[in-house]
Protein backbone atom coordinates (compact mmCIF):
# COMPACT_ATOMS: atom_id res chain seq x y z
CA UNK A 1 0.00 0.00 0.00
CA UNK A 2 1.25 3.49 -0.85
CA UNK A 3 1.38 5.01 2.45
CA UNK A 4 1.85 8.30 3.84
CA UNK A 5 5.03 8.67 6.30
CA UNK A 6 4.39 10.58 10.00
CA UNK A 7 7.01 13.27 10.24
CA UNK A 8 9.31 11.57 12.38
CA UNK A 9 9.74 8.81 9.69
CA UNK A 10 10.91 11.05 7.56
CA UNK A 11 15.37 11.25 7.37
CA UNK A 12 16.55 14.69 8.91
CA UNK A 13 18.21 15.77 5.99
CA UNK A 14 15.28 16.11 3.17
CA UNK A 15 13.70 18.38 6.19
CA UNK A 16 13.91 22.26 6.41
CA UNK A 17 16.25 23.48 9.17
CA UNK A 18 14.17 25.57 11.06
CA UNK A 19 16.63 25.70 14.13
CA UNK A 20 18.59 28.06 12.24
CA UNK A 21 15.70 30.57 13.48
CA UNK A 22 15.26 29.47 16.70
CA UNK A 23 16.99 26.40 18.34
CA UNK A 24 14.16 26.02 20.24
CA UNK A 25 10.79 26.52 21.20
CA UNK A 26 11.74 27.37 24.36
CA UNK A 27 14.02 30.02 22.23
CA UNK A 28 10.64 30.94 19.99
CA UNK A 29 8.68 31.94 23.34
CA UNK A 30 11.44 34.31 24.69
CA UNK A 31 11.44 35.96 21.41
CA UNK A 32 7.47 35.92 21.25
CA UNK A 33 7.28 37.46 24.68
CA UNK A 34 10.45 40.32 24.15
CA UNK A 35 9.11 41.41 20.69
CA UNK A 36 5.52 41.71 22.72
CA UNK A 37 6.69 44.00 25.67
CA UNK A 38 8.15 46.09 22.62
CA UNK A 39 5.51 46.28 20.30
CA UNK A 40 4.22 50.14 22.29
CA UNK A 41 7.44 51.29 21.57
CA UNK A 42 6.36 52.78 18.28
CA UNK A 43 3.03 54.24 19.30
CA UNK A 44 5.46 57.09 21.09
CA UNK A 45 5.82 58.27 17.98
CA UNK A 46 2.10 58.87 16.87
CA UNK A 47 1.17 62.51 16.20
CA UNK A 48 5.29 63.36 16.05
CA UNK A 49 5.74 62.15 12.60
CA UNK A 50 5.35 65.92 10.98
CA UNK A 51 8.26 67.35 13.17
CA UNK A 52 10.94 67.01 11.28
CA UNK A 53 12.94 64.52 8.57
CA UNK A 54 14.41 63.06 12.05
CA UNK A 55 11.73 62.34 13.70
CA UNK A 56 10.25 60.77 10.91
CA UNK A 57 13.50 58.58 10.30
CA UNK A 58 13.47 57.34 13.72
CA UNK A 59 9.89 56.36 13.43
CA UNK A 60 10.12 54.07 10.59
CA UNK A 61 13.56 52.69 11.66
CA UNK A 62 11.50 51.49 14.94
CA UNK A 63 8.72 49.91 13.33
CA UNK A 64 11.39 48.05 10.46
CA UNK A 65 13.06 46.89 13.74
CA UNK A 66 9.99 45.47 15.09
CA UNK A 67 8.70 44.08 11.77
CA UNK A 68 11.46 42.07 11.12
CA UNK A 69 11.80 40.41 14.63
CA UNK A 70 7.80 40.11 14.57
CA UNK A 71 8.23 38.11 10.55
CA UNK A 72 11.15 35.93 12.25
CA UNK A 73 8.47 34.53 14.81
CA UNK A 74 5.60 34.49 12.41
CA UNK A 75 7.88 32.77 9.79
CA UNK A 76 9.11 29.73 12.26
CA UNK A 77 5.42 29.37 13.93
CA UNK A 78 3.60 29.01 10.47
CA UNK A 79 6.60 26.66 9.10
CA UNK A 80 6.30 24.38 11.77
CA UNK A 81 2.41 24.48 11.88
CA UNK A 82 2.85 23.49 8.00
CA UNK A 83 5.06 20.32 8.80
CA UNK A 84 1.64 18.71 10.66
CA UNK A 85 -1.81 20.87 10.46
CA UNK A 86 -2.60 18.46 13.11
CA UNK A 87 -0.54 19.03 16.12
CA UNK A 88 -2.59 21.78 17.90
CA UNK A 89 0.40 23.02 19.98
CA UNK A 90 1.96 24.21 16.75
CA UNK A 91 -1.16 25.32 15.47
CA UNK A 92 -1.47 27.43 18.54
CA UNK A 93 1.65 29.19 18.16
CA UNK A 94 0.82 29.92 14.84
CA UNK A 95 -2.48 31.40 15.91
CA UNK A 96 -0.42 33.40 18.64
CA UNK A 97 2.23 34.43 16.22
CA UNK A 98 -0.70 35.96 13.74
CA UNK A 99 -2.17 37.88 16.53
CA UNK A 100 1.24 39.33 17.19
CA UNK A 101 1.41 40.07 13.91
CA UNK A 102 -1.67 42.25 14.05
CA UNK A 103 -0.68 43.82 17.32
CA UNK A 104 1.97 45.23 15.41
CA UNK A 105 0.36 46.87 12.69
CA UNK A 106 -2.26 48.18 14.39
CA UNK A 107 0.41 49.40 17.23
CA UNK A 108 2.13 50.94 13.48
CA UNK A 109 -0.88 51.38 11.87
CA UNK A 110 -1.01 55.64 12.38
CA UNK A 111 2.71 55.70 10.25
CA UNK A 112 1.41 55.81 6.63
CA UNK A 113 -2.25 58.09 7.67
CA UNK A 114 -0.06 60.63 9.11
CA UNK A 115 2.81 60.54 6.32
CA UNK A 116 -0.33 61.10 3.67
CA UNK A 117 -1.18 64.08 5.63
CA UNK A 118 1.89 65.52 4.91
CA UNK A 119 2.68 67.57 1.63
CA UNK A 120 4.98 66.22 -1.28
CA UNK A 121 7.04 69.31 -1.25
CA UNK A 122 7.19 68.67 2.88
CA UNK A 123 8.44 65.38 2.91
CA UNK A 124 10.92 66.55 0.00
CA UNK A 125 12.57 68.82 2.41
CA UNK A 126 12.52 65.98 5.28
CA UNK A 127 14.72 63.89 2.35
CA UNK A 128 16.51 66.77 1.82
CA UNK A 129 17.85 67.45 5.20
CA UNK A 130 17.63 63.79 6.94
CA UNK A 131 20.45 61.59 5.22
CA UNK A 132 19.22 58.72 7.02
CA UNK A 133 16.40 59.39 5.15
CA UNK A 134 16.92 58.40 1.80
CA UNK A 135 16.66 54.97 2.10
CA UNK A 136 12.68 55.20 2.98
CA UNK A 137 12.21 57.64 -0.72
CA UNK A 138 10.59 54.67 -2.53
CA UNK A 139 8.76 53.98 0.22
CA UNK A 140 7.46 57.41 0.74
CA UNK A 141 6.25 57.59 -2.85
CA UNK A 142 4.61 54.75 -2.68
CA UNK A 143 2.65 55.71 0.58
CA UNK A 144 1.65 59.12 -0.78
CA UNK A 145 0.37 57.47 -4.03
CA UNK A 146 -1.87 55.46 -2.23
CA UNK A 147 -3.09 58.68 0.06
CA UNK A 148 -6.48 58.89 -2.01
CA UNK A 149 -7.50 55.35 -0.40
CA UNK A 150 -6.05 55.67 3.25
CA UNK A 151 -8.86 56.11 6.09
CA UNK A 152 -8.06 58.09 9.07
CA UNK A 153 -5.68 56.79 11.88
CA UNK A 154 -8.36 55.58 13.79
CA UNK A 155 -10.12 53.79 11.15
CA UNK A 156 -7.02 52.19 9.07
CA UNK A 157 -6.13 50.88 13.20
CA UNK A 158 -9.12 49.41 13.45
CA UNK A 159 -9.12 47.50 10.42
CA UNK A 160 -5.74 46.60 11.26
CA UNK A 161 -6.81 44.59 14.60
CA UNK A 162 -9.44 43.20 12.58
CA UNK A 163 -6.93 41.52 10.08
CA UNK A 164 -6.91 38.11 12.12
CA UNK A 165 -10.47 37.88 12.36
CA UNK A 166 -11.00 39.01 8.35
CA UNK A 167 -8.58 35.53 7.91
CA UNK A 168 -11.20 33.52 8.82
CA UNK A 169 -12.54 32.13 5.46
CA UNK A 170 -8.91 31.23 4.46
CA UNK A 171 -8.60 30.11 7.70
CA UNK A 172 -11.44 27.94 7.95
CA UNK A 173 -10.64 26.89 4.00
CA UNK A 174 -7.43 25.65 5.03
CA UNK A 175 -7.93 23.87 7.76
CA UNK A 176 -11.28 22.11 5.90
CA UNK A 177 -8.77 20.78 3.71
CA UNK A 178 -5.61 20.54 4.72
CA UNK A 179 -6.44 18.76 7.87
CA UNK A 180 -10.12 18.04 8.61
CA UNK A 181 -11.07 16.08 4.91
CA UNK A 182 -9.56 12.54 4.80
CA UNK A 183 -10.11 11.85 0.93
CA UNK A 184 -10.84 7.79 0.04
CA UNK A 185 -8.28 4.95 -0.39
CA UNK A 186 -9.10 3.76 -3.94
CA UNK A 187 -7.66 0.12 -5.57
CA UNK A 188 -4.44 0.64 -7.49
CA UNK A 189 -3.74 -0.68 -11.03
CA UNK A 190 -2.42 -3.50 -9.59
CA UNK A 191 -5.07 -4.02 -6.92
CA UNK A 192 -3.02 -1.94 -4.10
CA UNK A 193 -4.83 0.94 -2.18
CA UNK A 194 -3.50 4.21 -3.11
CA UNK A 195 -4.67 6.83 -0.49
CA UNK A 196 -5.82 10.40 -2.07
CA UNK A 197 -4.38 13.63 -0.64
CA UNK A 198 -4.97 16.95 -1.41
CA UNK A 199 -1.03 16.96 -2.93
CA UNK A 200 -0.96 13.72 -4.80
CA UNK A 201 -4.53 14.21 -6.72
CA UNK A 202 -3.25 15.69 -9.43
CA UNK A 203 -0.14 13.14 -9.80
CA UNK A 204 -2.92 10.62 -9.50
CA UNK A 205 -4.98 11.85 -12.28
CA UNK A 206 -1.45 11.39 -14.34
CA UNK A 207 -1.79 7.53 -14.22
CA UNK A 208 -2.43 5.84 -17.25
CA UNK A 209 -5.35 3.57 -16.12
CA UNK A 210 -8.26 5.23 -17.58
CA UNK A 211 -10.98 3.72 -14.82
CA UNK A 212 -7.91 4.84 -12.12
CA UNK A 213 -8.11 7.99 -12.69
CA UNK A 214 -11.92 8.15 -12.85
CA UNK A 215 -12.59 6.34 -10.04
CA UNK A 216 -9.86 9.35 -8.15
CA UNK A 217 -11.95 12.09 -9.51
CA UNK A 218 -15.04 10.87 -8.68
CA UNK A 219 -14.04 10.08 -5.08
CA UNK A 220 -11.90 13.38 -4.54
CA UNK A 221 -15.08 15.38 -5.76
CA UNK A 222 -17.43 13.23 -3.87
CA UNK A 223 -15.66 14.14 -0.43
CA UNK A 224 -15.53 17.98 -1.15
CA UNK A 225 -19.13 17.89 -2.09
CA UNK A 226 -19.54 16.74 1.58
CA UNK A 227 -18.71 20.15 2.69
CA UNK A 228 -19.89 21.84 -0.24
CA UNK A 229 -21.99 24.90 1.45
CA UNK A 230 -19.15 25.28 3.86
CA UNK A 231 -16.37 26.18 0.93
CA UNK A 232 -19.44 28.19 -0.63
CA UNK A 233 -19.94 30.26 2.28
CA UNK A 234 -16.09 30.92 2.84
CA UNK A 235 -15.84 31.80 -0.67
CA UNK A 236 -18.63 33.86 -0.82
CA UNK A 237 -17.47 35.53 2.38
CA UNK A 238 -13.88 36.25 1.28
CA UNK A 239 -15.40 38.24 -1.85
CA UNK A 240 -17.63 40.17 0.28
CA UNK A 241 -14.23 41.16 2.13
CA UNK A 242 -12.64 42.53 -0.34
CA UNK A 243 -15.91 44.55 -2.44
CA UNK A 244 -16.29 46.44 1.09
CA UNK A 245 -12.84 46.76 1.54
CA UNK A 246 -12.48 48.31 -2.00
CA UNK A 247 -16.19 50.10 -1.05
CA UNK A 248 -14.22 51.31 2.34
CA UNK A 249 -10.75 52.94 0.73
CA UNK A 250 -13.25 54.47 -1.78
CA UNK A 251 -12.12 52.45 -5.04
CA UNK A 252 -14.25 51.54 -8.44
CA UNK A 253 -13.76 47.60 -7.83
CA UNK A 254 -12.09 44.87 -5.89
CA UNK A 255 -9.81 44.54 -9.25
CA UNK A 256 -8.64 47.99 -8.95
CA UNK A 257 -7.73 48.13 -5.28
CA UNK A 258 -5.90 44.63 -5.47
CA UNK A 259 -3.51 46.19 -8.32
CA UNK A 260 -3.27 49.40 -7.38
CA UNK A 261 -1.45 48.11 -4.23
CA UNK A 262 1.60 47.18 -6.57
CA UNK A 263 0.82 50.14 -9.35
CA UNK A 264 -0.38 47.37 -11.88
CA UNK A 265 -2.86 48.90 -14.34
CA UNK A 266 -6.34 47.32 -14.72
CA UNK A 267 -5.50 47.13 -18.25
CA UNK A 268 -2.72 44.59 -17.62
CA UNK A 269 -5.43 42.20 -16.42
CA UNK A 270 -7.92 42.90 -18.68
CA UNK A 271 -5.49 42.44 -21.66
CA UNK A 272 -4.33 38.87 -20.63
CA UNK A 273 -7.67 37.64 -19.97
CA UNK A 274 -8.60 39.20 -23.86
CA UNK A 275 -5.55 38.19 -25.38
CA UNK A 276 -5.74 34.76 -23.92
CA UNK A 277 -9.92 33.93 -24.74
CA UNK A 278 -8.50 35.45 -28.09
CA UNK A 279 -6.57 32.52 -28.70
CA UNK A 280 -8.82 29.74 -27.46
CA UNK A 281 -8.36 28.00 -30.50
CA UNK A 282 -4.36 27.06 -29.16
CA UNK A 283 -5.75 25.63 -26.12
CA UNK A 284 -8.01 23.70 -27.87
CA UNK A 285 -5.62 22.24 -30.20
CA UNK A 286 -3.76 21.18 -27.34
CA UNK A 287 -6.88 19.21 -25.78
CA UNK A 288 -7.79 17.70 -29.54
CA UNK A 289 -3.73 16.39 -29.93
CA UNK A 290 -4.60 14.86 -26.21
CA UNK A 291 -7.54 13.14 -27.06
CA UNK A 292 -5.81 11.39 -29.88
CA UNK A 293 -3.05 10.21 -27.96
CA UNK A 294 -5.42 8.83 -25.39
CA UNK A 295 -7.48 7.21 -28.58
CA UNK A 296 -10.83 8.58 -26.75
CA UNK A 297 -13.38 10.09 -29.04
CA UNK A 298 -14.03 12.65 -26.43
CA UNK A 299 -11.97 13.75 -23.21
CA UNK A 300 -13.47 13.75 -20.17
CA UNK A 301 -12.08 15.95 -17.20
CA UNK A 302 -10.01 12.74 -15.82
CA UNK A 303 -8.57 12.65 -18.77
CA UNK A 304 -6.81 16.08 -19.45
CA UNK A 305 -3.48 15.72 -16.94
CA UNK A 306 -3.43 12.20 -18.36
CA UNK A 307 0.20 12.47 -20.22
CA UNK A 308 0.11 12.65 -23.82
CA UNK A 309 3.14 10.64 -24.35
CA UNK A 310 2.32 6.74 -24.13
CA UNK A 311 4.26 5.49 -21.64
CA UNK A 312 4.35 6.29 -18.00
CA UNK A 313 6.36 9.19 -17.13
CA UNK A 314 10.00 8.75 -15.78
CA UNK A 315 10.35 8.62 -11.99
CA UNK A 316 12.55 11.10 -11.02
CA UNK A 317 14.58 10.79 -7.80
CA UNK A 318 14.66 13.82 -5.41
CA UNK A 319 19.17 13.78 -5.95
CA UNK A 320 18.66 13.80 -9.84
CA UNK A 321 16.42 16.42 -9.92
CA UNK A 322 18.73 18.58 -8.00
CA UNK A 323 21.27 18.08 -10.70
CA UNK A 324 19.08 18.82 -13.61
CA UNK A 325 17.51 22.11 -12.51
CA UNK A 326 21.40 23.26 -11.77
CA UNK A 327 22.61 22.23 -14.81
CA UNK A 328 19.81 23.91 -16.74
CA UNK A 329 20.34 27.46 -15.01
CA UNK A 330 23.71 27.88 -16.62
CA UNK A 331 22.40 30.66 -18.92
CA UNK A 332 22.18 32.48 -15.59
CA UNK A 333 25.67 32.35 -14.83
CA UNK A 334 27.90 29.83 -12.60
CA UNK A 335 27.93 31.99 -9.10
CA UNK A 336 23.61 31.49 -9.74
CA UNK A 337 24.29 27.80 -10.18
CA UNK A 338 26.32 27.68 -7.24
CA UNK A 339 24.19 29.65 -4.73
CA UNK A 340 21.32 27.15 -5.57
CA UNK A 341 23.34 24.16 -5.02
CA UNK A 342 24.77 25.16 -1.36
CA UNK A 343 21.10 26.40 -0.84
CA UNK A 344 20.19 22.58 -1.56
CA UNK A 345 23.01 21.54 0.58
CA UNK A 346 22.11 23.54 3.35
CA UNK A 347 18.41 22.41 4.17
CA UNK A 348 16.36 25.35 2.47
CA UNK A 349 13.75 22.63 0.88
CA UNK A 350 11.59 20.72 2.97
CA UNK A 351 11.27 17.85 0.62
CA UNK A 352 8.54 15.12 1.23
CA UNK A 353 5.17 14.97 1.96
CA UNK A 354 3.96 13.26 5.67
CA UNK A 355 0.71 12.97 7.13
CA UNK A 356 -0.97 16.24 8.16
CA UNK A 357 1.80 18.27 6.15
CA UNK A 358 0.30 21.20 4.26
CA UNK A 359 -0.49 20.54 0.43
CA UNK A 360 1.56 22.16 -1.96
CA UNK A 361 4.42 24.10 -2.60
CA UNK A 362 5.93 27.62 -1.26
CA UNK A 363 9.30 29.73 -0.89
CA UNK A 364 9.27 30.95 2.67
CA UNK A 365 11.33 32.54 5.04
CA UNK A 366 12.64 36.48 5.90
CA UNK A 367 14.82 38.86 5.35
CA UNK A 368 17.18 37.73 8.13
CA UNK A 369 17.05 33.89 7.44
CA UNK A 370 17.89 31.90 4.59
CA UNK A 371 14.96 30.91 2.47
CA UNK A 372 12.90 28.10 3.47
CA UNK A 373 10.93 25.77 0.63
CA UNK A 374 7.59 23.76 1.39
CA UNK A 375 7.44 20.48 -1.20
CA UNK A 376 5.46 17.01 -1.39
CA UNK A 377 7.80 15.43 -3.47
CA UNK A 378 6.04 12.71 -6.01
CA UNK A 379 8.86 11.86 -8.14
CA UNK A 380 7.66 12.78 -11.01
CA UNK A 381 8.16 15.46 -13.56
CA UNK A 382 5.76 17.66 -12.17
CA UNK A 383 7.89 18.05 -9.21
CA UNK A 384 11.25 18.37 -10.93
CA UNK A 385 9.37 21.62 -12.36
CA UNK A 386 7.92 22.42 -8.64
CA UNK A 387 11.57 22.22 -7.53
CA UNK A 388 12.67 24.84 -10.42
CA UNK A 389 9.95 27.27 -10.20
CA UNK A 390 10.21 27.49 -6.13
CA UNK A 391 14.16 27.52 -6.15
CA UNK A 392 13.83 30.60 -8.27
CA UNK A 393 11.64 32.45 -5.91
CA UNK A 394 14.31 31.36 -3.10
CA UNK A 395 17.20 32.80 -5.13
CA UNK A 396 15.30 35.94 -5.97
CA UNK A 397 14.69 36.65 -2.13
CA UNK A 398 18.57 36.14 -2.02
CA UNK A 399 19.29 38.66 -4.42
CA UNK A 400 17.10 40.78 -2.92
CA UNK A 401 17.95 40.68 0.08
CA UNK A 402 21.57 41.10 -0.45
CA UNK A 403 21.26 44.15 -2.51
CA UNK A 404 18.24 46.06 -0.81
CA UNK A 405 17.56 47.78 2.30
CA UNK A 406 14.96 45.97 4.30
CA UNK A 407 12.39 48.58 3.06
CA UNK A 408 12.91 47.75 -0.35
CA UNK A 409 13.44 44.26 -0.09
CA UNK A 410 10.06 42.45 -0.40
CA UNK A 411 9.06 41.97 -4.21
CA UNK A 412 6.06 42.48 -5.78
CA UNK A 413 4.25 38.65 -6.75
CA UNK A 414 3.74 40.54 -10.01
CA UNK A 415 7.28 40.10 -10.17
CA UNK A 416 7.86 36.28 -8.12
CA UNK A 417 6.42 35.00 -10.45
CA UNK A 418 8.82 35.86 -13.10
CA UNK A 419 11.32 34.54 -10.97
CA UNK A 420 10.01 31.64 -11.02
CA UNK A 421 9.01 30.81 -14.59
CA UNK A 422 12.37 31.72 -15.81
CA UNK A 423 13.58 28.84 -13.79
CA UNK A 424 10.67 26.46 -15.33
CA UNK A 425 11.52 27.62 -18.74
CA UNK A 426 14.88 27.15 -18.61
CA UNK A 427 14.76 23.44 -17.26
CA UNK A 428 11.90 23.36 -20.40
CA UNK A 429 14.76 24.63 -22.80
CA UNK A 430 17.74 22.52 -21.47
CA UNK A 431 15.78 19.53 -21.22
CA UNK A 432 14.84 19.59 -24.99
CA UNK A 433 18.32 20.31 -25.84
CA UNK A 434 20.07 17.83 -24.01
CA UNK A 435 17.49 14.46 -24.21
CA UNK A 436 17.62 11.86 -27.09
CA UNK A 437 15.19 9.33 -26.12
CA UNK A 438 11.94 9.97 -27.90
CA UNK A 439 9.77 8.95 -25.20
CA UNK A 440 11.95 10.77 -22.51
CA UNK A 441 11.31 13.97 -25.06
CA UNK A 442 7.54 13.27 -25.65
CA UNK A 443 7.71 13.19 -21.15
CA UNK A 444 9.38 16.43 -21.86
CA UNK A 445 7.31 18.31 -23.73
CA UNK A 446 4.39 16.81 -22.73
CA UNK A 447 5.31 18.79 -19.30
CA UNK A 448 6.13 21.71 -21.05
CA UNK A 449 2.26 22.02 -22.69
CA UNK A 450 0.84 21.28 -19.56
CA UNK A 451 2.83 24.18 -17.81
CA UNK A 452 1.54 25.96 -20.17
CA UNK A 453 -1.92 25.11 -20.35
CA UNK A 454 -1.96 25.06 -16.63
CA UNK A 455 -0.62 28.41 -16.49
CA UNK A 456 -1.34 30.20 -19.40
CA UNK A 457 -4.51 29.02 -19.90
CA UNK A 458 -6.02 27.54 -16.40
CA UNK A 459 -4.96 30.40 -14.27
CA UNK A 460 -6.10 33.00 -16.71
CA UNK A 461 -9.81 31.57 -16.37
CA UNK A 462 -9.33 31.55 -12.62
CA UNK A 463 -8.66 35.04 -12.89
CA UNK A 464 -11.99 35.53 -15.60
CA UNK A 465 -13.70 33.86 -12.90
CA UNK A 466 -12.11 35.72 -10.33
CA UNK A 467 -13.16 38.93 -11.35
CA UNK A 468 -16.63 38.00 -12.79
CA UNK A 469 -17.81 37.23 -8.98
CA UNK A 470 -16.17 39.91 -7.13
CA UNK A 471 -18.39 42.23 -9.53
CA UNK A 472 -21.43 40.10 -9.30
CA UNK A 473 -21.07 40.27 -5.11
CA UNK A 474 -20.58 44.15 -5.76
CA UNK A 475 -23.43 44.59 -7.88
CA UNK A 476 -25.45 42.93 -4.64
CA UNK A 477 -25.73 39.46 -6.49
CA UNK A 478 -25.42 36.51 -3.63
CA UNK A 479 -22.80 33.79 -4.53
CA UNK A 480 -24.36 30.61 -3.75
CA UNK A 481 -22.64 27.35 -3.98
CA UNK A 482 -25.28 26.21 -7.29
CA UNK A 483 -24.52 29.83 -8.34
CA UNK A 484 -20.65 29.69 -8.13
CA UNK A 485 -21.43 26.24 -10.02
CA UNK A 486 -23.34 27.67 -13.11
CA UNK A 487 -20.53 30.61 -13.28
CA UNK A 488 -17.39 28.76 -12.87
CA UNK A 489 -18.96 25.76 -15.52
CA UNK A 490 -20.21 28.63 -18.12
CA UNK A 491 -16.18 29.60 -18.56
CA UNK A 492 -14.72 25.65 -17.82
CA UNK A 493 -17.16 24.66 -20.97
CA UNK A 494 -15.55 28.21 -22.97
CA UNK A 495 -11.88 27.19 -22.75
CA UNK A 496 -12.01 23.43 -22.80
CA UNK A 497 -14.64 23.35 -24.99
CA UNK A 498 -13.62 20.08 -27.29
CA UNK A 499 -13.73 18.03 -23.18
CA UNK A 500 -16.90 16.87 -21.87
CA UNK A 501 -17.70 19.23 -19.15
CA UNK A 502 -20.08 17.29 -16.81
CA UNK A 503 -21.59 18.81 -13.50
CA UNK A 504 -18.47 17.26 -11.46
CA UNK A 505 -15.92 19.59 -12.95
CA UNK A 506 -18.45 22.74 -11.91
CA UNK A 507 -17.50 22.53 -8.83
CA UNK A 508 -13.57 22.82 -9.46
CA UNK A 509 -13.99 26.15 -7.50
CA UNK A 510 -14.12 23.97 -4.12
CA UNK A 511 -10.83 22.94 -4.79
CA UNK A 512 -8.44 26.08 -5.26
CA UNK A 513 -6.73 27.59 -2.77
CA UNK A 514 -6.12 30.79 -4.69
CA UNK A 515 -9.23 32.15 -4.65
CA UNK A 516 -8.58 33.37 -1.20
CA UNK A 517 -5.25 35.19 -2.05
CA UNK A 518 -7.49 38.54 -4.02
CA UNK A 519 -6.67 38.66 -7.42
CA UNK A 520 -3.27 36.59 -7.03
CA UNK A 521 -3.69 34.18 -9.93
CA UNK A 522 -3.16 36.49 -12.81
CA UNK A 523 0.78 36.71 -11.84
CA UNK A 524 1.23 33.21 -12.82
CA UNK A 525 -0.13 33.96 -16.35
CA UNK A 526 2.12 37.04 -16.53
CA UNK A 527 4.77 35.60 -15.19
CA UNK A 528 5.04 32.88 -17.34
CA UNK A 529 4.85 35.64 -20.36
CA UNK A 530 7.64 37.62 -19.15
CA UNK A 531 9.67 35.18 -18.74
CA UNK A 532 9.30 33.61 -21.65
CA UNK A 533 10.10 36.78 -22.95
CA UNK A 534 13.20 36.78 -21.01
CA UNK A 535 14.62 33.68 -21.58
CA UNK A 536 14.31 34.33 -24.91
CA UNK A 537 16.28 37.54 -24.51
CA UNK A 538 19.32 35.73 -22.72
CA UNK A 539 19.52 32.81 -24.97
CA UNK A 540 20.07 34.80 -28.03
CA UNK A 541 21.75 37.91 -26.19
CA UNK A 542 23.94 36.30 -23.93
CA UNK A 543 25.48 37.31 -20.70
CA UNK A 544 24.19 40.74 -20.87
CA UNK A 545 20.69 40.07 -20.80
CA UNK A 546 21.14 37.30 -18.18
CA UNK A 547 22.78 39.84 -16.72
CA UNK A 548 20.16 42.73 -16.92
CA UNK A 549 17.59 40.21 -15.28
CA UNK A 550 19.57 39.24 -12.48
CA UNK A 551 19.73 43.49 -11.63
CA UNK A 552 15.99 43.14 -11.72
CA UNK A 553 16.10 40.46 -9.26
CA UNK A 554 18.11 42.28 -7.58
CA UNK A 555 16.01 45.29 -7.24
CA UNK A 556 13.49 43.45 -5.15
CA UNK A 557 10.94 46.03 -4.41
CA UNK A 558 12.65 49.03 -4.57
CA UNK A 559 11.19 50.40 -7.99
CA UNK A 560 7.26 49.66 -8.94
CA UNK A 561 6.72 46.08 -10.62
CA UNK A 562 6.49 47.65 -14.41
CA UNK A 563 9.85 49.35 -14.28
CA UNK A 564 11.50 45.94 -12.48
CA UNK A 565 10.70 43.97 -15.70
CA UNK A 566 11.54 46.24 -18.26
CA UNK A 567 15.24 46.72 -16.39
CA UNK A 568 14.41 42.83 -17.65
CA UNK A 569 13.89 43.78 -20.89
CA UNK A 570 10.52 42.91 -21.29
CA UNK A 571 7.63 45.60 -20.94
CA UNK A 572 3.85 43.84 -19.40
CA UNK A 573 1.94 47.00 -20.50
CA UNK A 574 2.20 45.34 -23.71
CA UNK A 575 0.17 41.98 -25.02
CA UNK A 576 3.20 41.37 -27.19
CA UNK A 577 4.60 39.38 -24.52
CA UNK A 578 1.49 37.09 -24.31
CA UNK A 579 1.37 36.82 -27.70
CA UNK A 580 4.57 35.58 -27.83
CA UNK A 581 4.20 32.81 -25.41
CA UNK A 582 1.16 31.56 -26.90
CA UNK A 583 3.17 31.12 -29.97
CA UNK A 584 5.72 29.15 -28.62
CA UNK A 585 2.97 26.84 -26.67
CA UNK A 586 1.64 26.94 -30.59
CA UNK A 587 4.96 25.36 -31.75
CA UNK A 588 6.00 23.03 -28.85
CA UNK A 589 2.09 21.59 -30.01
CA UNK A 590 3.37 20.89 -33.52
CA UNK A 591 6.52 19.53 -32.33
CA UNK A 592 4.61 17.01 -30.24
CA UNK A 593 2.14 15.95 -32.74
CA UNK A 594 5.25 15.30 -35.15
CA UNK A 595 6.99 13.17 -32.44
CA UNK A 596 3.37 11.33 -32.26
CA UNK A 597 3.24 10.95 -35.59
CA UNK A 598 6.68 9.37 -35.92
Amino acid sequence: MEQVPEREELPVEYTWELEAIFETTAEWEAAFEDVSERIDTIREYEGRLDEDGAVLSEALSTRDELSREVEQVAAYARMRSDEDTRDQKAQGRATRARTLAAEAASASSFIEPEIQQLSEERVEVMLESTPDLAVYEHYLDDVLRLAPHTRSAEVEQVLSELGEVLSAPSDVYGKLTDADLTFPTVEGGEGEPVEITQSNFTSLLQRPDREFREQVYNSFFEELNGVRNTLGTALNHQVRKHVKSADIRDYESPLVAALNGSNVPVSVYEALVDTVESNLDTLHRHLGLKADALDVDELAMWDVYAPIASDEGPEIEYEAATEMVIEALAPLGEEYQDRVADGIESRWLDVYENRGKRSGAYSGGTYDTQPYILLNWQSDVSSLYTLAHELGHSMHSELSSEAQPYVDADYEIFVAEVASTVNETLLTHHLLDTVEDEQFRAHVLDQFLERFRSTLFRQTLFAAFEADIHERSAAGEPLTPDRLDELYGDRKARYYDPAQVEETIRREWMRIPHFYYNFYVYQYATGLSAAVAIVDRIESTGESAAQDYLDALALGGSEYPLDVLRTAGVDMAEPAPIETAIGEYDTRIDEMAALLAD
